[in-house]
């Protein structure tokens, strides 16, 4: 009998498309997925290691036939691997450690369009404030006409507008493909008290049902240091000063 685990770990940004040349993205590079690949490798109860990343993100450093480097950018491309692989392999956990932005580009379009579109729908139409406030907001929803970004935008572009669209919540999604993993989750905030980290992250756990958050703040990282809190449902599990502690608190967790 087969016992050993099938881990997925998510690293690195999502980078959602504006046009052809330029993304949205953030500043995660995944440094710290790929020192948790690198630790689980080291297992010998793990089965396979699916590690989803962009390109350009940080990469396990060891080579092993247990892992399979699976390559997305946006989110919605992530959320799409997530659950092909969850749907197809018995998945034992999810360590969630990328950092999924919050907005796409959902079209672009110059100032002069938009102004034109509105004065279109609204001039000499005898609308009331409420009338103009929904007609004007109807318009930026579903312009009747948009920059084409399938290609490179046109440098210098005076006046391009970007209107952005909500991302999927991925975290929310995992368990939903199957309510059975054990899902690691991680939160990020920024100068905030160890009482509103905490806080933060419990509430992210419940939400999303997650066994664990990694709760960090970014003024505690750099210099050979990552701190973070380790929450479970019974509050706080363990604090860790550096990414290796991270990574082998994790270890510890999902194949204790």
């Amino acid at each position: 009998m087969n016992n050993k685990k099938n881990i997925i770990i998510t690293s690195g940004p999502t980078n959602e498309r504006i046009d052809a040349v330029m993304k949205i993205t953030n500043m995660s590079t995944g440094a710290l997925g790929a020192i948790v690949a690198d630790e689980l490798l080291k297992e010998d109860e793990l089965g396979k290691l699916y590690y989803i990343s962009p390109k350009l993100a940080y990469k396990p450093k060891t080579k092993s036939e247990k892992l399979e480097l699976v390559q997305i950018e946006s989110a919605l491309d992530l959320l799409k691997a997530l659950k092909n692989i969850i749907t197809n392999n018995d998945i034992y956990g999810v360590v969630h450690s990328a950092a999924v932005g919050d907005y796409y580009g959902e079209y672009a379009i110059t100032g002069e369009q938009l102004a034109s579109l509105i004065a279109s729908k609204i001039y000499d139409k005898g609308l009331n404030r409420e009338e103009l406030e929904n007609t004007i907001l109807d318009v930026i929803k579903n312009p009747d006409m948009i920059t084409d970004n399938t290609h490179k935008i046109s440098s210098y572009q005076d006046n391009l507008m970007v209107k952005l669209g909500l991302t999927p919540k991925v975290i929310s999604s995992i368990k939903e493909f199957d309510p059975n993993i054990k899902l690691i989750g991680f939160k990020l905030l920024d100068g905030v008290s160890k009482e509103e980290l905490i806080n933060v992250a419990s509430e992210l756990r419940k939400k999303n049902n997650a066994d664990y958050i990694v709760a960090n703040d970014l003024s505690r990282i750099g210099h050979g240091k990552h701190y973070a809190t380790i929450i479970n449902e019974d509050g706080i599990y363990l604090e860790c000063e550096t990414k290796d502690d991270i990574s082998k608190s994790l270890r510890k967790i999902l194949f204790k």
